[in-house]
């Protein structure tokens, strides 16, 4: 191999750009598509004022295109189809809005239910976890307590048996003293003045 080869085999590209080379790139998700009637209903809700002036322009627009020489009943039919359309927009404007507003306020009234929830949940928490600490300290002193009446008495017997032990010594240290001081009482009597 010459010195101007590449050593290392390099990785393919499948990036879309050359700024991520070597990593796959993620596809977006296709977004659910609405309903026709579903995208009528948001667009109302969106905007109920330009609904009701397309309503009144739309009828407006019903009683221009009618020809004037049609009979005054025609043109009452026409009028009063008009003045329906334009009196229904303006009630569906009218539940839209009432009906955002109705949205708006038990989302609102949702929220306040979830956050005095959540309140009481804490403060039940709170509550819980200092009867616990209570307990445990209550345990550990109780524990203590054991524990040093135990030690106390361990140290107790301990005494006692160095206490016996100590009058087992010192018995028998004096005895052998006695003995000691006989013998050598003995001796002395026996040498020669």
């Amino acid at each position: 191999m010459s010195k101007t080869e590449p050593t290392t085999p390099a990785l393919p590209v499948t990036s879309a750009s050359d700024a991520n080379p070597g990593k796959v790139v993620a596809l977006k998700t296709a977004a659910a598509e609405q309903r026709p009637s579903e995208k009528v209903v948001a667009f109302v809700k969106a905007h109920p004022v330009l609904v009701v002036a397309g309503g009144l322009a739309a009828g407006a627009l019903v009683s221009a295109l009618l020809p004037r020489r049609l009979t005054r009943g025609v043109l009452s039919r026409g009028a009063h189809l008009a003045e329906a359309a334009g009196a229904a927009t303006a009630l569906l404007g009218k539940e839209a809005a009432e009906k955002a507003h109705d949205l708006g306020t038990s989302a609102r009234k949702s929220a306040s239910k979830v956050a005095d929830r959540a309140e009481k949940n804490g403060e039940l928490a709170a509550e819980r976890l200092e009867k616990y600490g209570m307990a445990a300290l209550a345990a550990a002193s109780a524990l203590g307590r054991a524990s040093a009446k135990r030690a106390g008495e361990a140290g107790e017997i301990a005494a006692r048996k160095a206490q016996e032990i100590g009058h087992a010594a010192s018995e028998s240290a004096s005895s052998r003293s006695h003995k000691i001081a006989e013998m050598v009482s003995g001796l002395t009597q026996r040498l020669p003045h």
